[in-house]
């Protein structure tokens, strides 16, 4: 017989299941019982029709224990077979010695299943009958309504019936509650499990959803400079503050830009989409100083916008490795893109780029107002609040920390130095010996 009705691997059923699996249970034990007591009363010498009556009130129990696992009906059969235990008891009491006979243990089998298996207000109804039941079996018999006859042979035989009696309603009484206890600590361990499985999920989710805010943050960032940049180019335009020489001039940087930005973003998109999906970054075959200096293009008209000048210094050997080079355009225009902004007008912002086999290195240098020291352990953090640019440019947080969050999936290295006297000169670095 099996007394797990809930395995580990989900949930099968609530406490209602949990009840109507111990109904059944309970009814073939009930079962099982009268027949054990038929027997035993058979063996104790006491007559055929005591021993014949528990052998009969075996088969409804039976029966209903297979109506319950074929067709349901738990409640209105467990009422019923309790209607009939109740019966049996009453018809067995007079010829069971009456309060000095076993019978009377009946009441706290019939108490036990009232609490645990019946449900709503029947409970109460069920447990108030039980107990008037009894007070009139005890009462009528001390009053003189009927005769209780003596059954038994012996004291040793009415010892017996009493001793098995005992030890059958006992071993009922713990083996109902047992599975109702073992089926309620599986069932709290399915929930217990699910409950873990949501909070994982919710887990997971929120996780997304930090990603899918970041992530859009990031491709925003990407997009305001240069949006900026030509709102107010076409601004100034329309405005006629150049001559046809210039205007001319000016649509031929903003192409060139535009093909470097739509480069740009396009690999934004394309890593933020790829982020979404837990895509792993593709490395592919580039040169380093082409990057490089494909990136400074891009940011060369909103430098000039400020009377900036990116100088650019290739440095070390020019060679071709394999890198992310999504996420490495990323992360560089963005600490462009910081350096214009924090760097006062008319100053020079530098950028090298150092190649050897050993190692692949950008430094950024911006001259300007040094870093904040308080600032320093939480640069790259999200909880550090925007700064306004030398011309009060209105960034968004997010850039560096993303940045960080970057590099630090590409097992790259990102940081910076501040020189006290001369600004800041923030670092990427990839290292190409492992």
């Amino acid at each position: 017989m099996r007394f797990g009705f809930f395995d580990s691997e989900g949930i099968q059923g609530d406490l209602v299941k949990l009840q109507d699996k111990s109904a059944e249970i309970f009814a073939l034990l009930a079962g099982v019982l009268m027949i054990v007591l038929g027997f035993s009363d058979f063996f104790v010498g006491l007559s055929s029709f005591i021993v014949i009556t528990k052998l009969s009130f075996a088969i409804p129990f039976l029966t209903g224990y297979w109506a319950m696992r074929r067709w349901g009906w738990h409640q209105q059969i467990i009422q019923v077979m309790l209607f009939l235990g109740l019966l049996i008891a009453a018809i067995n009491y007079p010829n069971n010695e009456g309060f000095r006979g076993p019978t009377l243990y009946t009441i706290f089998i019939f108490s036990a299943v009232t609490a645990i298996l019946i449900r709503g207000w029947q409970r109460f109804f069920w447990l108030g009958f039980t107990f008037l039941l009894y007070s009139l079996l005890f009462y009528g018999e001390v009053s003189g309504w009927y005769v209780v006859d003596s059954q038994y042979s012996s004291l040793e035989n009415l010892f017996w019936d009493h001793w098995i009696t005992i030890l059958w309603c006992g071993l009922f009484v713990f083996l109902g509650i047992y599975v109702l206890l073992k089926n309620y600590s599986i069932q709290n361990e399915a929930l217990l499990k699910v409950q873990k499985e949501k909070d994982e999920a919710l887990k997971k989710l929120e996780d997304l959803n930090l990603k899918k805010n970041q992530l859009l943050a990031l491709l925003s960032h990407d997009l305001k400079s240069p949006v900026a940049v030509l709102q107010s180019t076409l601004e100034m335009v329309d405005q006629g503050l150049f001559d046809q020489d210039e205007v001319n001039l000016i649509l031929g940087d903003l192409k060139n830009q535009s093909v470097h930005l739509n480069r740009i973003l396009n690999n934004t998109l394309g890593w933020v989409m790829a982020e979404m999906d837990g895509t792993k970054a593709q490395k592919s075959p580039i040169n380093v100083h082409e990057l490089t200096e494909e990136i400074v293009d891009a940011m060369r008209v909103p430098a000039h916008r400020k009377g900036q000048q990116i100088v650019l210094q290739k440095l070390g050997e020019d060679m071709v490795c394999d890198l992310e080079v999504n996420e490495v355009k990323i992360i560089l225009k963005n600490l462009l893109d910081n350096a214009v902004k924090f760097t006062p007008t008319g100053e020079n912002i530098e950028v090298k780029a150092q190649v050897s086999k050993e190692k692949i290195e950008w430094r950024i240098f911006n001259p300007g107002h040094p870093i904040p020291e308080n600032l320093h352990g939480d640069i790259f953090e999200f909880k550090v609040k925007s700064s306004l640019g030398t011309r009060s440019e209105k960034g968004t947080g997010l850039g560096l920390p993303l940045c960080k969050k970057i590099a630090d999936q590409l097992e790259l290295s990102l940081g910076f130095e501040v020189d006290s006297d001369a600004g800041n000169i923030f670092f990427l670095e990839k290292d190409l010996s492992s």
